[in-house]
């Protein structure tokens, strides 16, 4: 309904634009020229022209259902029918603009997406003091080319005619020098972009509220019940706000452009899933925002609310009491763990903020040198970072030489309601023991089941899309985003370490409202990852330097 009445807004706009320049109906000009003066009549064609390039820029704020759109759209249209009739009496135009009007009124329901308050108090006084510059700057530089324009101006015929500029309609004044045609060729240029940029603050969408302390905490204690999704736990801290719906729901979303990005399914009880996403599904049409939810793990109720469903990747998942070395396709496994005990590697395992008190600064030291093999930013959201290790419901698993160094370390999310863990942070040193993170991984897992934990995830491996594959833009979109993003740029290697353990694999998946809002969620979903600006013009630096720097050796591979 939305996007129709934008299309008659366009249509509309060119009728009234393509009219007042080029159609005039000669029997009902003369007609209304013996009742009011030919003046008012080409004041009406003006306008006309001027409604019609304001309803062009309304269309899109009436696309997205914006409420303040709606009433500048009602306004606009009353004027258009006044121009219509003024100009030339055409009461075909006026006839279109009045039932567009009408339509909106009875379709007022779906017009209901608020702005952000402090942005339409700011647009307002934009638009009105941006006004008042135009004119300001209209007179002051009459009054000081006056030499250079012709006829000399007066104060009325000066007034009159910036008036006449500002709209850009056709001056009495014309330059004799180029300064002087430059400077009234500026006028409408500047009165015009003041006023779209007032629109464009005008139109912004409302703007996320951020999380309490409080609300954070209710959230935890709601995982721990109902936690499902294998990423659900980074809701806690990936996640800026949460929307709730009854008693027991919430989806925790993070908000960039105009996409709210929520971190897997709603939280909640399994038969309030389709309830909960419906709920959230209206309160982001009500804030003009585009719902998206990364990485979820069920089809059904998507699909039945119409979604996009797109496959981003696979999640390796290992049930740990089937778990074993034995077999030909786990030999790398085994020779890693043989190696690591025979290098005296020992492991350990306490809960995050346990090693954050024991082990600080081994651990920023491995996270660091990590970070810095991959020349890449540490990114969040989806993903943990050290800073998430003060949860205490993280296990780590940590493996250290025999002299007491901490080669490599690994972080576990819970996931309650399957009794499983998800691996979150994976790191090691560029030097350390051979197979260390694999022997790490092995070690993990016998914990697990130790601990009563009946399934482990590796996470997800991003979708493998070679060049020559991606035909669709669906693949196209996707691979720019993770060329973006370090991790994901290295999703075939990803794949080949986890296969080592021979899990069984699940799709998961992006859910879209549709495929024309899959762009605008993608660079979301890339803006969410990436480190705030300041850390982000760090890695740009160190990363620039790093290619002005004379070759040094890399550290081989693990």
């Amino acid at each position: 309904m939305r996007w129709f009445f934008a299309g008659l807004l366009i249509v509309s706009a060119v009728i009234d634009i393509v009219g007042a320049l080029l159609i005039q109906h000669q029997t009902r000009s003369q007609l209304l020229g013996s009742l009011i003066p030919e003046s008012v009549m080409l004041g009406g064609r003006t306008g006309a022209v001027l409604a019609g390039l304001a309803l062009l820029l309304l269309a899109g704020g009436i696309a997205r259902g914006k409420r303040v759109a709606y009433r500048l759209t009602v306004a606009v249209l009353a004027a258009s029918i006044l121009f219509d009739l003024v100009k030339d009496l055409d009461f075909e135009s006026a006839s279109l603009a009045a039932w567009i009007t009408f339509g909106l009124w009875w379709f007022r329901h779906h017009f209901a997406a608020d702005s952000d308050p402090s942005r339409v108090r700011w647009g307002l006084a934009v638009l009105a003091g941006g006004l008042a510059l135009a004119f300001v700057y209209a007179v002051f530089g009459t009054v000081v080319l006056e030499s250079q324009l012709q006829p000399e101006p007066g104060v009325i015929g000066t007034l009159e005619s910036v008036v006449q500029a500002l709209v850009g309609n056709q001056t009495s004044y014309r330059g004799v020098t180029d300064r002087a045609s430059w400077f009234l060729g500026t006028l409408p240029v500047v009165s015009y972009g003041l006023v779209l940029f007032a629109l464009v603050l005008l139109l912004r969408p409302v703007l996320a509220p951020r999380a309490a302390a409080a609300e954070r905490e209710r959230v935890h204690r709601l995982l721990n019940v109902w936690g499902r999704n294998h990423i659900s736990h980074l809701a806690v801290h990936g996640a800026t706000s949460y929307h709730w719906f009854g008693e027991e729901g919430c989806v925790a979303f993070s908000f960039r452009g105009r996409t709210a990005l929520a971190l897997g399914d709603p939280i909640c009880p399994p038969d309030l899933v389709k309830a909960g996403l419906e709920d959230f599904v209206a309160y982001c049409e009500r804030q003009d925002w585009i719902p998206a939810f990364y990485q979820v793990d069920s089809k059904r109720e998507y699909r039945e609310l119409a979604f996009t469903l797109v496959p981003i990747g696979s999640e390796a998942l290992i049930p740990t009491r089937t778990f074993a070395l034995e077999g030909k396709e786990r030999r790398g496994l085994r020779y890693a763990v043989k190696r690591s005990e025979k290098e005296g590697v020992q492991f350990s395992f306490m809960t995050g903020p346990e090693a954050l008190s024991a082990h600080a600064p081994q651990l920023h030291a491995v996270s660091g040198m990590w970070l810095q093999s991959r020349r890449g930013p540490e990114l969040s959201y989806s993903l943990g970072t050290l800073s998430t290790l003060t949860d205490p419901d993280i296990t780590v698993g940590l493996a250290f030489a025999a002299g007491g160094r901490l080669e490599a370390f690994v972080s576990w999310l819970p996931v309650p309601a399957r009794k499983g863990w998800t691996l979150d942070l994976m790191r090691r040193l560029p030097n350390s023991v051979y197979g260390v993170i694999e022997a790490l991984i092995v070690k993990s897992i016998e914990e697990a089941a130790r601990n009563g934990i009946e399934e482990v995830s590796l996470g997800v491996s991003p979708r493998v899309i070679a060049a020559g594959d991606a035909s669709g833009a669906v693949d196209r979109a996707l691979r720019t985003m993770y060329w973006g993003l370090d991790r994901f740029q290295r999703s075939r290697t990803l794949a080949q370490f986890k296969a080592k353990f021979c899990p069984s694999w699940e799709d998961r998946y992006l859910a879209v409202p549709g495929a024309s809002t899959l762009p605008e969620v993608l660079l979301a979903l890339v803006l969410a990852h990436l480190p705030p600006l300041p850390a982000a013009m760090v890695w740009v630096r160190s990363s620039v330097a790093s290619m002005l720097r004379p070759g040094q050796p890399r550290p081989a591979p693990a």
